[in-house]
């Protein structure tokens, strides 16, 4: 019984902090720096807008597109807010210049489907001037969007953006991930023959308006203003492979929905070779629905998925309660592998818009990157959660692992029905 305390304090340290569960949201951050200024294009999707812009978010496919037009015209006023950019450590000011929707990888959602919201975003065009002084050594890129709000009392949204910038020229400078407690900071070193603005070319409101979806009217782009993100049409660097390498782990390690559903299996594990072939079913599971929701073959709108996963939590810690020690069952794997396939779903979508949906060789990189961080993730949890349980039944015997065991069940059930609850509460 020595043991029980720290044994209980690392489940509770995994339920604790539950302020950084997910949902997770990932944007695309384009930035061109100029002589004089940084010019953007940042995405949102419909739904992102729809929250911070309070519009109530349907389940029956039948979107308020007044409501939703409404909100794209003050969003980009929050993304000035939301954003938060640092030149020599001086905050920067900005303006919106435009805004358009765009398909999410180029298939139309009609205005009438679940998936609406989801598959489609709006892109912002910004700028933010440096002032009298001229380019800075230094630029710092964060955010706090939705920091204010929540998905549900205590669970925040999770956003994150891939971040890509060029000079003035079009050539590349840097990319990363930006997320809200990890801002991305750019050493800046402007060439002496670099164009003072980038090449430009006017762009007409057919042009703008050509990969928009169905539903929403697109603004005009405004007459002669020339769009300095055309380059970024072509096809762009994502993010380094340990920038999303480092994007999987963080969101395994801060998403306690995830855990949860680690921990129920972990508590069932009697032999290590019982806990790894959990993982790696769990894992083989959710990589193969983060590639085919990435690529565009497969989507679930989030009113399915979220309650889902939630419910799977709770479902797996029920049956440890009822069904003692079948970790190494062969149902028990098939049972992982299937809610495996829907946790997958629970946030690949943005991996495609976040990278500019160029796919090939970048789509792949971050798919692979991605999935081996949500491994690594995985077994920097689970590794020593099992060992820790494991431990105490070698020093106390099985009488006090069994208490571990079904207390701890207890507890993933617990927690998953609070994000159950948490889920239906966005939806209804």
């Amino acid at each position: 019984m020595r043991t029980v305390p720290w044994v209980a304090a690392f489940l509770l340290w995994l339920l604790a902090d539950v302020a950084q569960a997910h949902p997770f949201l990932q944007d695309s951050w384009w930035v061109v720096v100029e002589t004089n200024r940084l010019v953007m294009r940042v995405s949102a999707t419909l739904r992102e807008v729809a929250v911070v812009q309070k519009v109530p978010v349907p389940t029956n496919g039948l979107t308020d597109l007044g409501a939703i037009q409404t909100a794209l015209t003050n969003h980009g006023s929050y993304l000035l807010k939301a954003l938060k950019l640092e030149a020599d450590g001086a905050p920067l000011s900005g303006e919106v210049l435009d805004w358009q929707l765009v398909g999410d990888a180029g298939a139309a959602e009609p205005a009438d489907s679940p998936l609406y919201l989801e598959r489609t975003h709006a892109a912002f065009d910004l700028e933010f001037r440096f002032g009298a002084a001229g380019p800075p050594r230094e630029i710092t890129f964060g955010h706090a969007t939705l920091k204010e709000h929540r998905y549900a009392p205590g669970v925040p949204w999770d956003v994150t953006y891939a971040l890509t910038v060029k000079d003035a020229a079009l050539k590349d400078i840097a990319a990363g991930i930006v997320r809200i407690d990890l801002p991305f900071t750019l050493a800046l070193m402007m060439p002496t023959n670099a164009p003072a603005t980038s090449p430009t070319a006017p762009v007409s409101p057919a042009t703008a308006s050509s990969n928009a979806p169905p539903g929403l009217p697109v603004p005009d782009t405004k007459p002669g203003r020339p769009d300095v993100m055309d380059g970024f049409k072509a096809a762009d660097p994502s993010a380094s492979f340990t920038s999303y390498l480092g994007l999987g782990i963080h969101h395994i390690l801060s998403g306690y929905d995830h855990l949860l559903f680690l921990a129920a299996l972990a508590l069932a594990a009697v032999r290590l070779v019982d806990f790894f072939k959990l993982i790696a079913t769990f894992t083989i599971a959710h990589s193969l629905t983060v590639t085919l929701s990435a690529l565009g073959y497969v989507r679930l709108p989030p009113w399915f998925v979220e309650p889902f996963i939630a419910a799977s939590i709770v479902f797996v810690a029920v049956e440890n309660l009822v069904s003692l020690r079948r970790a190494g069952a062969r149902s028990r794997l098939v049972l992982a592998f299937g809610f495996g396939l829907v946790h997958g779903l629970g946030f690949a979508g943005g991996l495609v818009d976040a990278i500019g949906g160029t796919g090939g060789a970048s789509l792949a990189m971050a798919i692979l990157a991605f999935c081996l961080g949500v491994e690594l993730g995985h077994l920097m949890v689970g590794l020593p959660f099992w060992c820790a349980i494991r431990a105490n039944r070698a020093e106390f015997g099985e009488r006090s692992s069994e208490r571990i065991y079904r207390a701890g069940s207890v507890a993933v059930a617990a927690g998953g029905l609070y994000f159950l609850v948490a889920a239906l509460r966005q939806y209804l």
